[in-house]
């Protein structure tokens, strides 16, 4: 570990990558946030295809976070982390213009899913940077602080593109494309301090990178992105259309359950540190079901009332699920690969998410009031039940990292 060292001057060193790490993903989810806000705007308005359509604009990505999995094992560390970042921002921000002029949705939607490679890359790697770069009992924490980052960051970009994206919507890809170059020069200037990272084991030939632990945790990430596509994207399409709930009302719970998220990383991770990750991935993933059991009530209680405090405790608990999934799982000396692996994950869980919403709405022809009050309170208990069927096994397994 970089951190383990006996001198001072060394010890602030080791700090070095943490920051770099923060700044290098903070910038990288800005654009990430971006479009959402303006997604109608930039697909239905712009192509003139349907709503339905348009969610192919956030599953794409999958398929190019696939590609860059294949690719990275096929290069098999012949190319340094710096240069990858550096590819991959370059990459990213040409991708981004190109989608600017796109004469069709069939080539908008190809360099989207193109980019979604570059993503992967552009956020797995200041990941495994944080992981990497300090002790071990304090893994979690790191994780925590890095998933604050990127929430906050997340926040962020939808705040400028809701502002920018007002007249064209396509001025937020121009301002993406923009971000992705200016993260291009911070990587040109720190190249030396990206590939100041421990050295990850090399697989035996014929072996899997990852270890059976981290393909639990792959499992783990899929679920917790799964959740958030379900709360993300159908949770505020059946509230407009099933209850009479203002856009203050919807901004306040979904606003609120960022800040619970940004707010308790952190402690989460430190938790992990000290009492488990298994212990707090049980307890995150019981207080997030929890709150969405909730939203069952909105039929006897005013959704002004229930909603707010459903989102903000299921913020509570997400915000252990991922550093908790980290510190019980994933070895933090693990490669780029199998960080960018736990990524694309995540991503095709995200992706599953939303195509489990379309297709729950699309064929149960029940209204949208009774489709959410029944929905995510199952959602609720089967991630619970999911959860602690995991750990157990992943006790029995002993092949956890702590």
């Amino acid at each position: 570990m970089i951190a383990e060292v006996g001198d001072k001057s060394t010890r602030k060193a080791a700090l070095h990558p943490f920051t770099v790490g923060c700044v290098l993903l903070g910038v990288a989810a800005i654009p990430d946030a971006m479009v959402v806000p303006v997604m109608h705007d930039l697909c239905v308005t712009r192509f003139g295809i349907t709503e339905g359509a348009a969610h192919a604009f956030m599953v794409v990505n999958l398929l190019g976070a696939v590609l860059a999995v294949g690719l990275l094992a096929l290069l098999n560390r012949r190319i340094p982390t710096s240069k990858l970042l550096l590819i991959a921002a370059g990459s990213s921000s040409l991708l981004m213009a190109g989608m600017a002029i796109a004469p069709s949705w069939w080539v908008f939607l190809s360099l989207r899913c193109i980019e979604g490679g570059a993503d992967l890359l552009l956020l797995s790697i200041p990941f495994r940077m944080i992981a990497s770069c300090g002790k071990g009992e304090r893994y979690g924490g790191r994780m925590g602080a890095a998933f604050t980052v990127m929430f906050l960051a997340l926040a962020l970009g939808a705040g400028i593109g809701t502002v920018i994206g007002q007249d064209h919507a396509t001025n937020v890809l121009w301002a993406s494309a923009v971000s992705c170059g200016v993260l291009f020069l911070i990587v040109a200037f720190v190249q030396t301090t990206v590939d100041i990272t421990s050295v990850s084991p090399r697989p035996d030939a014929g072996k899997c990178p990852l270890i059976p632990s981290e393909w639990i945790g792959a499992i783990f990430l899929a679920l917790d992105r799964g959740l958030s596509a379900l709360v993300s994207v159908t949770l505020p399409l059946l509230i407009v259309s099933g209850f009479e709930v203002s856009k203050w009302t919807l901004g306040v719970g979904i606003g609120g359950m960022f800040i619970a998220l940004a707010l308790f990383s952190p402690a989460a991770g430190i938790l992990a540190d000290r009492v488990g990750g298994l212990r707090i991935r049980a307890i995150a993933a019981c207080v997030s079901g929890v709150g969405l059991i909730g939203l069952g009530l909105m039929n006897v209680v005013p959704p002004v009332v229930i909603l707010a405090p459903s989102l903000m405790l299921y913020g509570v608990g997400a915000a252990g699920l991922m550093p908790s999934a980290f510190s019980s799982c994933v070895r933090p000396e693990a490669s780029t690969l199998v960080f960018s692996s736990l990524q694309a994950a995540g991503q095709c869980g995200y992706a599953m998410g939303i195509v489990a919403g379309g297709i729950l709405i699309s064929i149960y022809a029940v209204p949208a009031q009774t489709m959410l009050t029944i929905l995510f309170p199952i959602a609720g208990v089967v991630f619970i039940c999911i959860n602690l069927l995991l750990i157990s096994l992943l006790r029995l397994t002993r092949n956890t990292v702590r």
